[in-house]
């Protein structure tokens, strides 16, 4: 057995394939081997001929892949692809197939289709490269048709068996499915709310408004999950908040603080006699009513007992719902890149749950000292609606910035490549605990039984 190259275990070498399926060979100079799949070339065919008509393709040179089936299918004649009229069959070649496609009916040949003489374009050899996409669209009414600007010539329904009609290199006005990194293959792609959430991490169109690249958009749908989980936790006062049974129609309920005995209590005001929620009477700073709605402000005590019950708030109930969607929209971004294992997974969902812990937290420490400038140290009357608001709002903003600092953290710890934050650190650093543990364990099992066998063989 050939012995690798000394200092070799910590590399990683990169294999390119052009196709899901296809098998890897190379001359492996590392036990790290990390297999790269290229961005393919569309060929998209839309026939729309006559009903109940059925076609083949089949490749006189290269394996092609059939994405609608998600199998790859053997050139030179050997295997073809059945489609019916009005079904768009979606293939994928190499951007270097060799041969060509041949468009079949019944057993006649319509189409041939040579994509190096369509497009002759020479791509470069990096993976990320996208060749153009063709499309073959014959009987397709012109405003269903992808091809735009190009142009293509329309059949009549007296079609002949040997076709005329030419495709064009076109851009494709739909989403095409593309894999950079694999290690496997994909299968059984859920429904459109799970591809949404694969897809999610992508840029949410804030570019312009978001330098840090935080705001995705699965980003996004996480904080109004938790701004749901909030209003759903806090939805006993805050619909109270409004009372509309107020003599002069609706009115706020606000409070203020006034000093007893030089204590300060909070009084709410704006609230009718069959609002059950607010009352009369002063609550101090750390009654259960002023703990939830100003997170203990004017104490503390009462603004750290406000941080901890915001932190078991948001891991339990509701909070726990939107908690778990976070984590649903992080499994499907990991499920997505499969150029990260169950590591990068176990640091993500680990990583999740200390920042959820972070900001709430903190969400209540700041809350609690705009509430103790505004009402304590200006004399300010403060509508608890807008508590609620500000709360959405610092909240929103914490995340923001605690995901933006975990991202540069990140990058100044493991390198301008580490965009995914500490939890690709983490997942490094567990990859390489347990490595190392299990390096040990297995040299020492033989160590053990080498030290065993030497034993026996000096008694007998």
């Amino acid at each position: 057995m050939a012995t690798l190259p000394k200092g070799s275990l910590s590399k990683t070498q990169t294999v390119c394939i052009d196709l899901p399926g296809e098998s890897i060979q190379c001359w492996r100079t590392t036990d790290k081997v990390q297999v790269v799949l290229k961005k393919h070339r569309d060929i998209i065919f839309d026939l729309r001929l006559a009903e109940n008509r059925s076609y083949t393709v089949e490749s006189t040179g290269s394996d092609f892949y059939n994405a609608n089936s998600k199998k790859l299918i053997a050139g030179a004649g050997r295997q073809r692809v059945l489609f019916k009229d009005g079904e768009r069959l979606h293939l994928w070649i190499a951007r270097d197939f060799r041969g060509e496609l041949l468009l079949k009916s019944a057993g006649k040949l319509m189409m041939k289709l040579e994509p190096s003489k369509l497009d002759a374009h020479q791509y470069p050899s990096d993976p990320r490269t996208k060749p153009v996409p063709i499309v073959v669209a014959i009987g397709v009414p012109s405003q269903a048709s992808p091809l735009q600007p190009y142009k293509i010539q329309r059949a009549s329904t007296s079609y002949p068996n040997v076709l005329p009609v030419q495709p064009a290199s076109a851009p494709l006005d739909e989403e095409c499915a593309i894999v950079c990194v694999v290690d496997g293959d994909i299968k059984g792609i859920p429904a459109d709310i799970w591809r949404k959430l694969k897809n999610g991490g992508g840029n949410s169109g804030l570019i312009d408004l978001d330098p840090n690249d935080i705001a995705t958009q699965n980003w996004l749908l996480v904080q109004l999950a938790n701004a749901a989980a909030y209003v759903g936790n806090n939805w006993n006062w805050l619909r109270s908040s409004i009372d509309g049974n107020a003599r002069s129609g609706f009115k706020l309920v606000k409070a203020e603080i006034h000093y007893v005995r030089g204590k300060a209590r909070y009084y709410f005001s704006g609230y009718s006699n069959s609002n059950k929620v607010f009352g009369p009477g002063g609550f101090g700073a750390g009654h259960d009513r002023i703990l939830q709605i100003f997170s203990g402000a004017g104490k503390i005590n009462s603004a750290a007992k406000s941080a901890v019950s915001g932190v078991a708030g948001s891991l339990r109930g509701i909070g726990l719902v939107a908690f778990i969607f976070g984590n649903a929209a992080s499994f499907a971004e990991w499920k997505n890149d499969l150029s990260k294992d169950g590591y990068d997974l176990s640091a993500t969902l680990l990583m999740n749950l200390i920042k959820t812990i972070v900001v709430a937290a903190l969400t209540a420490a700041i809350v609690a000292i705009i509430i103790a400038v505004v009402m304590f140290m200006l004399g300010l009357s403060v509508s608890t609606v807008a508590v609620g608001a500000l709360t959405l709002t610092v909240g929103i903003g914490i995340a923001y910035v605690v995901d933006a600092a975990d991202k540069k953290i990140g990058c100044m710890v493991g390198g301008d490549d580490h965009n995914d934050g500490l939890s690709g650190i983490m997942a490094k650093q567990m990859r390489k605990n347990v490595e190392e543990n299990w390096t040990f364990l297995r040299e020492k099992k033989f160590w053990d039984y080498k030290e065993e066998w030497l034993e026996r063989s000096r008694f007998n």
